[in-house]
């Protein structure tokens, strides 16, 4: 398929990149309708006197395929993201970048523009839509603007810049009307102009060229801006070397804090709620910004202990390094504080460049757990409704930015699984994935999947020994399952920033048929004397040991008292974390004192990922270990919630503080 592209002035003769701009074309016209329009003049004269930024534009034809309602892989919209768009900044010298990245079109373009922009909304800076044709007939509702803008996340669109014109006797005019009537009605910011004149033709579109491209570089330019003032801040202060981050007793329900709460006590203002220890207080003085006089400030060895007495209504900001497993970090605006001051450190309240760090990204390892994932029965169906991102995006976010994600997947992937199929005489069910549903493991971004489930052999050996080529072809690690016994037994040994962190997993409930044999593949058997064992052995050789266990399932809280003394067992054979990876019920957390001095973090069970065995209104957790100087340095929790019977997202905070008050009721502190 053809398109025309327009490269700035001086490309040739620069090796810098550029922001891309992408503009369709109107029914029964190709690439050279913005040609006829007069753009190449105006881009010149505009980026020459400087009112534009130099850009690369994309005018690609679309061909009968655009002119299809058609949302298969066929369809333009499928072609522009997969085909076009990677081949433009594959070869040419564009950012690639939301950032510096728009799309636009005239009427049928002016659509599929935003068909595409609001679909990926990560991907575009800015969205525009001239004289753009909008029905309710023409595309399924996951597919049309005019359904989009009302099922969306707001929060989602208002990340891309909104403008939408016409003329005044436009036939097209209700569509723009009704759109900009349901933005109006969602409060998305939008620029929605109607021109004195003008109809749906060339002569319309011609005379305001030049306010289109105004609109996309103002875009262009607020981004410039934006990454210009954090380069401003890096050779200013360099880059982020200390980090203070706020602080909760591990029980608390409290789970964020606002920028701006943090912002007023940066400021100097009171806050009842705050609690710093001499330490904190002494290194925020020295970069200058003192405590209120009316802070409570405790001695070093007695912070800890007054935010656990005042578990309910006490925070504490310390510096980074100091977090231990007993202090939980709040997210700030619901997000993890590294997270935050990586993407924004001028917007982050404690993110400063000292000649006292205490924060040293390189040696730090982000390691997160979760629970049973088995893509089958109602989950698969939900799926195959809404698709492979529908189940992810709400999560996804969260569990890319993890140096290793973990999953405890006990369902095979095979092309034969129709959803309909059963093992009569095991008696399970449905138990297999359709082939097309690992992409959702590639999508959230899984790196280590265990295999100590009692359902991977449900749909045949075959299919197993399948699925495990598959997670390897795909640059994923096992554990947990293998061959045969050897390869289940052995244990996973990962190295990251200066760390060697080591896992075992193993089935400690059965059946039989799903246990690994010395010539049969399937689970590890979690055999009390080969299990003490094998972790004494992986402790001497790493310095962090993880184990996972398939332990037996319960509809108990609190688990049972033989459960509590096995993963016991299991930390003080040299166990620094212990997981069930078991519990559809989200079970308790637990602190174990060790005969080797610390502790070790118990979870006795996460609750389901992605399955449709759900309890306690399908309420999960996910740990994530923040391994710092080869050390458990703090576990931040991701509380979720899973809607559709397949779509685990963020719980609310009303839903959050429900749930976790019940855990932390029957958990060991």
């Amino acid at each position: 398929m053809r398109y025309a592209i327009y490269l700035p002035p001086c490309y040739v003769q620069e090796t810098r990149t550029y922001p891309t701009l992408y503009l369709m074309h109107g029914s029964n016209s190709d690439e050279n309708h913005w040609l006829d329009l007069g753009i190449v003049e105006q881009l010149d004269q505009g980026i020459s006197s400087g009112r534009l930024p130099a850009m690369i534009v994309v005018l690609p034809y679309g061909d009968w395929i655009a002119n299809e309602n058609r949302f298969d892989s066929l369809s333009w919209s499928n072609v522009f993201l997969s085909e076009l768009m990677p081949h433009i900044e594959g070869r040419y010298r564009a950012t690639g970048s939301k950032a510096t990245r728009a799309i636009g079109g005239i009427s049928r373009g002016g659509f599929w523009a935003f068909n595409i922009a609001w679909r990926y909304p990560e991907l575009f800076n800015s969205v525009g839509g001239h004289s753009a044709f909008f029905s309710i007939d023409n595309a399924p509702w996951e597919y049309n603007p005019l359904f989009i803008v009302r099922q969306t996340d707001k929060e989602k669109l208002d990340t891309v810049r909104v403008w939408l014109d016409r003329g005044w006797n436009d036939y097209a005019y209700w569509g723009l009307d009704f759109l900009h009537k349901l933005m109006d009605e969602r409060s998305i910011a939008n620029q929605y102009t109607v021109y004195k004149t003008g109809e749906h033709n060339n002569d319309y579109w011609s005379s305001h060229v030049a306010e289109y491209l105004d609109f996309y570089a103002e875009g262009f330019r607020e981004s410039e801006t934006a990454a210009s003032s954090k380069a401003n801040y890096s050779r200013a202060q360099g880059e982020i070397n200390t980090l203070f981050v706020p602080a909760v007793a591990f029980p608390s329900l409290q789970m964020n804090i606002t920028s701006a709460q943090l912002n007023s006590v940066k400021a100097g203002a009171a806050d009842p709620a705050l609690v710093l220890d001499h330490p904190t207080a002494e290194s925020l003085t020295a970069l200058g910004y003192p405590p209120s006089p009316q802070t409570q400030i405790v001695e070093a060895d007695q912070l800890q202990d007054t935010l656990w007495r005042g578990r309910d209504t006490l925070y504490t900001i310390l510096g980074f390094d100091r977090l231990t497993p007993r202090l939980r970090m709040l997210h700030v605006d619901e997000t993890v504080p590294l997270d935050f001051a990586t993407d924004d450190p001028q917007a982050y309240p404690f993110a400063f460049h000292s000649d006292s760090p205490n924060y040293d990204p390189t040696k730090l390892t982000r390691f997160l757990l979760s629970g049973v994932t088995a893509i089958t029965r109602g989950t698969m169906d939900a799926i195959d409704a809404n698709g492979v991102e529908w189940a992810g995006e709400a999560i996804r976010p969260y569990t890319t930015r993890a140096d290793f994600f973990h999953v405890s997947n006990e369902v095979s992937f095979h092309e034969t699984c129709s959803g309909k199929a059963r093992i009569e005489e095991k008696a399970v069910g449905e138990f297999c994935s359709k082939l097309y549903a690992f992409d959702l493991l590639r999508y959230v971004g899984v790196d280590i999947v265990e295999l100590s489930g009692n359902h991977n052999l449900d749909f045949g050996v075959q299919p197993y020994l399948d699925t495990l080529k598959l997670y390897h072809d795909n640059g994923m690690l096992t554990v947990g399952g293998g061959v045969n016994l050897a390869d289940a037994e052995k244990p996973l040994i990962v190295e990251h920033n200066g760390a060697k962190i080591g896992m075992i997993a193993c089935n400690w409930a059965g059946p039989q048929w799903a246990l690994a044999k010395a010539d049969y593949p399937g689970a590890a058997w979690c055999d009390r004397t080969w299990l003490k064992a094998a972790v004494s052995d992986l402790k001497a050789q790493v310095d962090f040991v993880i184990v996972s266990v398939q332990y037996k399932e319960t509809e108990l809280v609190y688990p049972p008292d033989q459960q509590v003394l096995d993963f016991q067992m299991i930390a003080d054979a040299g166990a620094d974390v212990v997981i069930g990876s078991q519990a559809h019920l989200t079970q308790a957390f637990q602190f174990q004192p060790l005969q080797r001095g610390g502790e070790a973090f118990l979870h006795f069970g996460p609750g389901n990922l992605f399955f449709d065995q759900v309890y306690m209104q399908k309420r999960f957790f996910m740990d994530q270990l923040f391994i710092y100087d080869k050390k458990l340095l703090t576990v931040d929790l991701f509380v979720g919630i899973t809607d559709e019977g397949g779509r685990p997202r963020p719980s609310e905070d009303q839903e959050r503080t429900f749930f976790v008050r019940n855990v932390f009721r029957y958990s060991r502190f």
